[in-house]
């Protein structure tokens, strides 16, 4: 499609408007010209009229009288002649003639033509008289006042300027029409300008607007196709590209939003003010926790060791790293300035704090096992050292006497080859070496083999044991091996951590099989009454090498913090969960929840 062009059409315009100007001006000039004809013509009308008055007055009797001086005249000119008593009226143009009674009567009538007659001195007057359809008439008329022969005598001289007046008309006219043809020209250029230039530029603006708002809804549509029509060709483009952007925007800005609310590391960020402008979950987290735990800081937005190293960062432009803890609980906070590189200037700060607190307990739990092991393994590797060489030395008298050492030494290698297998087990079970041999397992049998391995220890510590098994649930598939150590190990914690004896009225383990309608799991439920657990020590349990020193700190204590981990590993590897519930110096339960299998 062929382009339009508005200039173009602009200096079309524009160029018949000046044509018009110029025309205006010519015919201006021309009226001023006319006037200036028209001064010229009035003084020779004017003299020919004074020239016709003197033939008059020298013979007036004649032009009162005389036929034959009609002919003299010019057939605009007429004159009234009245001497005494007589008078005549004397009309040249025919088509005038015929009314000449009623032309005389009008102009007899006239204001002007009265007031020149009552001042008695010769005047010219420019006078309007109507003929009898009505059309006017432009008369010059002049008044002469005579005396002849003793009588008094007037003339009034008419002189007929319709031709004059209809070229002055027609030129006034022809200017008119120019004027009037140039204003519709400037209103149709108006028009043209606002429905062509000042509308399409008014959509584009609000269009504008609507893309800086991110509304993308509307589109510049054009019917014709010129350099405004292009504009907002190029307008839609840039809309679509700009909500394109603006989606794509989004979507990473959401993507980022989501990656940063994910990070397991709180994030907050400080601008130049002080003020707190970004913060993520783990963040919220953190200061809602802060808040909870430390009694100052009410009124505080963020904890007073990380606004004095906020403030540092500002000050010397340069990030810094320190460690805090809150109710045991423990934190690595890292302080970063954002510089703006061309200004040399900080323009935020961003905090970075990390919950290290299971990294600070396992290296505590670590060390803890190090030192358990080396504990539990130098003492019967002592014994075994000093039974082996009291037999090599033949201490022993009898035989009797070095059966019973090689039986210590027996059981500290036995014991001693349990817990490296119990760790090796571990390591297999949680690196998914770990194969389960699923079958029904008769579950009052499985009770009453584990019930016999303590029986002695039952005894020893005043314990009543008992399970029951509710719902009917008689059998559960599992591997019975493993299931064996997870129970066995619940069961001699529960030994270990038992009350001393006269703390209470009866010391007790249960277990307690039933079936959960609700979740559809059966559920193993192990209970006791012994000193119970701490509350700051339940979430680490189930960690590997740890042991409850706060709270278990106990005489009969030992043992290397593996066995709960162990039985978490295999219920996990079951399908099932476990949790705990404990309280200092009442008891423990365990709750095991396995899928409910009917086979």
């Amino acid at each position: 499609m062929k382009r339009k062009s508005i200039f173009l059409k602009s200096w079309i315009l524009l160029t018949f408007l000046t044509v018009a100007i110029m025309a205006l001006m010519y015919i201006g000039h021309a009226i001023i010209s006319v006037n200036s004809i028209e001064d010229t013509y009035t003084k020779l009308l004017q003299d020919n009229i004074v020239e016709f008055k003197e033939k008059v007055v020298s013979d007036p009797e004649a032009y009162l009288t005389r036929e034959a001086a009609d002919q003299t005249m010019a057939p605009e000119l007429s004159y009234y002649i009245q001497i005494g008593e007589e008078s005549r009226f004397v009309v040249q143009n025919p088509e005038l003639e015929r009314q000449s009674g009623l032309l005389l009567e009008n102009i007899m009538a006239n204001d002007q033509v009265l007031d020149a007659i009552a001042g008695g001195e010769d005047d010219f007057s420019r006078i309007t008289i109507d003929d009898e359809d009505n059309n006017s008439l432009l008369l010059m008329v002049f008044v002469h006042r005579f005396e002849f022969q003793g009588k008094p005598g007037m003339l009034i001289l008419n002189y007929d300027l319709d031709e004059f007046q209809a070229y002055s008309l027609n030129a006034k006219s022809i200017t008119l029409l120019l004027l009037t043809v140039y204003l519709m020209g400037t209103i149709i250029y108006y028009q043209y300008l606002i429905r062509n230039v000042a509308e399409p530029l008014e959509v584009m603006t609000d269009i504008a607007f609507k893309y800086s708002r991110n509304d993308f809804s509307k589109r510049i549509t054009f019917e014709s196709y010129d350099e405004i029509s292009g504009l907002g060709t190029a307008m839609n483009k840039l809309g679509k590209t700009l909500q394109a952007t603006t989606l794509m925007n989004r979507d990473e800005r959401e993507l980022l939003n989501h990656l940063f609310d994910s990070l397991p590391t709180g994030i907050l960020y400080f601008d130049q003010n002080f003020h707190l402008k970004l913060v993520n979950g783990p963040g919220q987290e953190f200061l809602d926790f802060w808040k909870r735990v430390d009694t100052n800081a009410e009124g505080q937005m963020i904890p007073r060791q990380f606004k004095e190293m906020v403030q540092q960062a500002f000050r010397t432009i340069a990030g810094n790293e320190a460690d805090f803890s809150w109710a045991q609980r423990h934190y690595n906070v890292k302080v970063t300035p954002v510089v703006q590189t061309e200004l040399q200037k900080t323009a935020g700060v961003l905090v970075v704090l990390q919950d290290v607190t299971n990294e600070r307990q396992l290296d505590i739990i670590r060390g803890d096992f190090i030192t358990n092991v080396s504990h539990d393994l130098r003492t019967p590797l002592q014994m075994i050292k000093g039974y082996s060489e009291a037999i090599i030395d033949n201490i022993a008298e009898s035989n009797d006497e070095k059966i019973e050492m090689a039986q210590i030494i027996l059981d500290e290698t036995t014991e001693m080859n349990k817990m490296v297998n119990n760790l090796l087990d571990l390591s297999r079970m949680q690196a998914g070496y770990a194969e389960l041999n699923r079958q029904p397992i008769d579950l009052a049998a499985f009770f009453t083999h584990l019930s016999g391995r303590f029986e002695n220890s039952f005894k020893e510590a005043a314990i009543q044991f008992s399970y029951e098994l509710t719902d009917g649930i008689q059998t559960y598939p599992f591997d019975e091996e493993k299931m064996n150590q997870v129970f066995y190990n619940l069961i001699d914690n529960a030994v270990r951590y038992s009350a001393e004896i006269g703390t209470r009225h009866q010391k007790f383990i249960d277990i307690t099989v039933r079936l959960d309608d609700m979740l559809d799991k059966v559920v193993f439920e192990i209970s006791d009454n012994g000193i119970g657990i701490q509350a700051d020590s339940l979430p680490f349990i189930f960690e590997r090498f740890y042991k409850n020193d706060k709270s278990r700190t106990y005489s009969k204590q030992k043992g290397t913090g593996i066995g709960l981990s162990i039985v978490k590993t295999v219920v996990e590897a079951h399908d099932g969960e476990i949790e705990v519930h404990s309280e200092p110096g009442v008891g423990t339960t365990f709750l095991i929840r396995f899928p409910f299998r009917t086979a």
